[in-house]
């Protein structure tokens, strides 16, 4: 077992801090996996939601009989390393841009699909796949709002309330128990300040995500068509993490009060999507569906390891909008997401390898 750098003073003297990390840990450990989201105003209908409907679902949340349901929780270490997955080719002309509207669900860009010059190959995918459009989710917290999760990403509610002491000594302990799933503070000297520090805070978590759709223009004749086709479609997921303002989302949350209502649109002039993928094109891939009605089976993802950062206004700006149309009762447009799904006998595969982190 690999032990952690002593940064200061030895964690074996943190005033009792080893005993009650180890506590809580154990604590996780012992608890069965639980695919539910998490609400940071305790329980609420967000715990319950893989019992509901989303706001676009007029029937089952799962389709009838479907076995390949989107989305999903990734397992990092239950990932196979696939090394003949080859790098996906991303190729976005920024002229085929036309507008962005307020769906009624979430707000989308719209591309000009008519030709092949704007789309995506390689990968995991046998043909050319033209670019169609791309949305967001988003929570009405910054602790949740993307449809997959990594490692059960959101999962503070099984951790206890509050310790007390020295943070830092604390939070070193913590993240060499299980690097991957808990995140240090970046705001130390807040922390510092109020003397007290609360783990659940500590946890990772996914604000949004930002999703690309393709759809497979060898294969089909149409988008429509496409849909409901097998090996239709294809999506890359990107999860939205809160950190610093993002410049190339910046254009479109510019243009976000002009569709604030359902149906409004607005003009965009050349946008590059390819803007909004991370610099490292490291990827998870399985057979999926659509995550909005008809929630066809037809779906290749490619959910992106690597997240974007997005700043605290940017989001704000997301939760400006609303569901209702002009004249309708209003109601904030936030947790526009779908609740986990089965993964059933599917395998997720990998383009990297995983790396086991010692404790």
């Amino acid at each position: 077992m690999l032990r952690p750098p002593v940064l200061g003073r030895s964690l074996r003297r943190s005033s009792g801090f080893s005993i009650l990390v180890k506590q809580m840990w154990g604590a996780l450990r012992s608890r069965p996996q639980r695919l539910e989201r998490w609400c940071s105003q305790g329980p609420c209908a967000q715990r319950n939601r893989n019992d509901a409907l989303h706001p676009l679902c007029k029937g089952p949340v799962s389709a009838p009989g479907g076995t390949r349901q989107s989305p999903i929780n990734i397992r990092w270490r239950d990932s196979v390393y696939d090394p003949q997955l080859k790098p996906l080719r991303v190729s976005y002309a920024a002229a085929s841009c036309l507008h962005v509207w307020n769906t009624g669900y979430f707000f989308q860009v719209e591309f000009d699909d008519s030709a092949e010059g704007s789309g995506i190959s390689g990968g995991p995918l046998e043909n050319h796949y033209r670019l169609k459009q791309c949305h967001f989710h988003w929570g009405a917290a910054n602790e949740r709002g993307s449809e997959h999760t990594v490692d059960d990403r959101v999962y503070p509610a099984e951790a206890p309330g509050a310790f007390y002491g020295d943070p830092k000594i604390l939070t070193t302990e913590i993240v060499f128990l299980k690097r991957r799933d808990i995140c240090i503070i970046p705001e130390w000297e807040s922390v510092e300040k109020s003397g007290r520090t609360n783990v659940r805070s500590w946890f990772c978590s996914y604000a949004g995500a930002l999703h690309l759709v393709h759809w497979n223009s060898v294969k089909y004749r149409s988008y429509k068509e496409a849909l409901t086709g097998e090996n239709g479609v294809a999506v890359i997921g990107v999860f939205l993490k809160l950190g610093a303002h993002h410049e190339a989302l910046h254009k479109l949350v510019e243009v976000l009060p002009e569709i604030k209502h359902k149906g409004a649109r607005a003009v965009m002039g050349p946008f590059q999507p390819a803007r909004l993928l991370p610099a490292c094109r490291d990827y998870w891939t399985y057979a999926g569906s659509l995550t909005t009605p008809p929630l066809s089976e037809s779906v290749t993802w490619v959910i992106q390891k690597q997240p974007i950062e997005v700043a605290r206004s940017q989001l704000a700006a997301f939760r400006s909008l609303l569901f209702s149309a002009l004249g309708e009762e209003e109601r904030s447009m936030v947790d526009n997401y779908r609740p986990l799904q089965p993964l059933m006998n599917r395998k997720v595969r990998s383009s990297f390898r995983a790396v086991e982190e010692g404790i």
